[in-house]
């Protein structure tokens, strides 16, 4: 695979795809000094697709080249193709990636690409890297808000459909609780309202135990799919 030429036609097909206004939108939206071609999520998603096939025609030689390639370019669109990729071919990854993917989460400086990269490549490699387990409880601890978050998002999947026991995520969550940094408040309360649509008892709980240290916005989105008399009973409301 031609590294550098495919970076330049995906690209060029994004530049086509994408308008001037969008990319001013997109740009403002996420407060973020990259260059943006403003081409929208389904142009991205598409030419993240189709990259993805043709590195997996090449046995995956290619994958660590090609999204290093389009993540170090200073064009937003490029980094959210190099996550698609990374989305498409996650079982191809394991241990050795991790440092490159802990370097994106870094470099990210955005929810855009730290919610995405958690959400989609590292939590379902959590189930399978034990070396990843042990990089959360360091992120947690991290001075970077930015890996606190990405601490507690990896977790939401497994947490939320029962591969990975709550009480993994109450021990990160529980020293940040006092935290506040928005995006890490935003983030424990978003755990917890996904967990709370299959598990409402286990997040009723921990609200409780925890009312004391808890935000106002970590409650209210902890509990908004509570049943209706735990959720007005935390939240004080008659």
């Amino acid at each position: 695979m031609n590294v550098a030429g495919e970076v330049r036609a995906v690209r060029a097909a994004l530049k086509a795809a994408g308008t001037p206004a969008r990319a001013v939108g997109a740009k403002a939206y996420l407060k973020s000094n990259l260059t943006f071609l403003g081409a929208n999520a389904p142009a991205i998603r598409r030419e993240g697709k189709a990259l993805a096939a043709r590195v997996k025609d090449e046995d995956d030689r290619a994958l660590r080249p090609l999204v290093e390639a389009l993540w170090k370019t200073p064009v937003a669109e490029l980094r959210s193709v190099a996550v698609a990729v990374l989305e498409a071919r996650e079982p191809a990854l394991g241990a050795r990636d991790l440092p490159m993917l802990e370097r994106f989460l870094r470099e990210s400086r955005t929810w855009a690409y730290v919610d995405w990269i958690c959400l989609k490549v590292l939590a379902p490699m959590l189930l399978r890297e034990p070396k990843l387990r042990r990089r959360l409880a360091r992120w947690a601890r991290d001075d970077d808000f930015w890996m606190r978050r990405s601490a507690l998002l990896t977790l939401l999947p497994g947490v939320k459909h029962g591969a990975v026991p709550f009480s993994a995520f109450a021990a990160l969550a529980v020293p940040m609780l006092g935290e506040k940094e928005f995006f890490i408040r935003k983030a424990i309360g978003w755990v917890l309202r996904e967990v709370s649509k299959k598990h409402p008892a286990v997040v009723a709980a921990f609200l409780r135990e925890h009312r004391a240290d808890v935000s106002g916005l970590t409650m209210r989105e902890g509990a908004k799919y509570l049943p209706e008399k735990a959720r007005k009973a935390l939240l004080g409301v008659r």
